[in-house]
């Protein structure tokens, strides 16, 4: 019997090793999850700094841009744009310079001329 008793405890040495073991393992890989843990709050941090200061940035950017920015000059009405190409075209002025100028395209101003001098002196709806 006292072999029995010598494997018994033999089996139990053996089974306290395993655990031992396994307990050593598992407390391992718990600080590296709790490792990885600290490491994703240190992440999040660095990323909302980073997205405050990017918003923060961005956001003075667009209010410099919007303070010196020139101011809008009103538009011209059709009627005052179409004397300023009719004066410019008696005067002599080519259609190209006088679209650069008034920034609208060359075919643009061709129209505004050719609306200015109706052919025959009535309108195209009471012409024969």
């Amino acid at each position: 019997m006292p072999d029995v008793l010598a494997y018994g405890v033999m089996a139990v040495g053996l089974v306290a090793l395993v655990e031992a073991i396994v307990l050593v393992r598992l407390s391992k890989a718990l600080g590296a999850v709790a490792r990885f843990g600290e490491r994703l709050a240190h992440l999040t941090s660095a990323l909302e700094l980073l997205t405050d200061t990017t918003e923060a940035g961005l956001t003075n950017v667009a209010r410099e841009l919007e303070r010196s920015a020139a101011p809008r000059a009103a538009r011209s009405t059709r009627s005052s744009i179409a004397r300023r190409i009719a004066g410019a075209a008696r005067r002599g002025e080519a259609v190209a310079d006088i679209a650069s100028r008034e920034g609208l395209s060359e075919s643009e101003v061709s129209l505004h001329l050719q609306l200015a001098k109706p052919k025959g002196g009535a309108h195209g709806a009471l012409r024969r």
